[in-house]
């Protein structure tokens, strides 16, 4: 299985950090595992101040700590163990723009990763969004595709957006999809969101909250 990066993370994710104080290096390190929840071989210590003191007495040091861990990395290094416990032989390349990263996703059986209706690919994306921002100082969106998946998912949602939408303002009758993802749902708020003659709305509860397609 490879892994690639398309765009260098350098000035773009920021890992997290934090000012530790005491009296001496010792009580700097311990503190920051604790924080961190990580091991002294994944910290980056910079020595802000530091005051030896007179026989230890009025010892002081202050140091900005940094989990040097790619928060990026870890997505990958996730989502490719996950395709290796299901047994799958593939790719993970990586996209950045601005704070959305995207996760590329490539295998034997690209069915197996998407799941019915894309159910197993959003919960990936829900998992993996969380194991990167376990790492990253602020906030990364995340999304996950295969092959192009979503891309052709949301042409096909545009076009029964559309269709529906023609029925309803010809029938004048409402019209209940299926339940669909939060991502889908938007998908069609969208396609008719300046479609003067449709209202959309969502309603019920997840997972099978659905969308309504209505004449105003």
């Amino acid at each position: 299985m490879s892994v690639d990066i398309k765009q260098s993370t350098e000035g773009l994710i920021e890992m997290k950090s934090k000012v530790f104080e005491g009296k001496v290096m010792d009580d700097i390190i311990q503190a920051a595992q604790v924080y961190f929840h990580h091991d002294q071989k994944y910290l980056k210590i910079e020595v802000l101040e530091q005051r030896k003191g007179l026989f230890g007495i009025g010892a002081y040091i202050s140091a900005q700590v940094e989990l040097n861990i790619d928060p990026i990395e870890e997505g990958k290094k996730y989502l490719q163990q996950l395709m290796e416990d299901l047994q799958l032989s593939g790719t993970v390349t990586t996209t950045i723009n601005n704070k959305m990263v995207t996760f590329n996703l490539s295998s034997n059986q690209n069915g197996i990763l998407i799941g019915k209706n894309g159910k197993t690919l959003q919960s990936f994306q829900v998992l993996t969004q969380q194991v990167v921002n376990r790492y990253a100082k602020n906030y990364l969106k995340v999304s996950i595709d295969v092959d192009g998946y979503k891309e052709k998912q949301a042409k096909r949602l545009e076009l029964l957006a559309k269709k529906v939408a023609k029925e309803v303002i010809q029938t004048k009758i409402p019209a209940k999809l299926d339940p669909m993802t939060a991502y889908e749902r938007r998908i069609i708020h969208q396609t008719l969101s300046k479609w003067e003659q449709i209202k959309t709305t969502s309603e019920g509860k997840e997972p099978n909250r659905y969308l309504v397609i209505e004449y105003k």
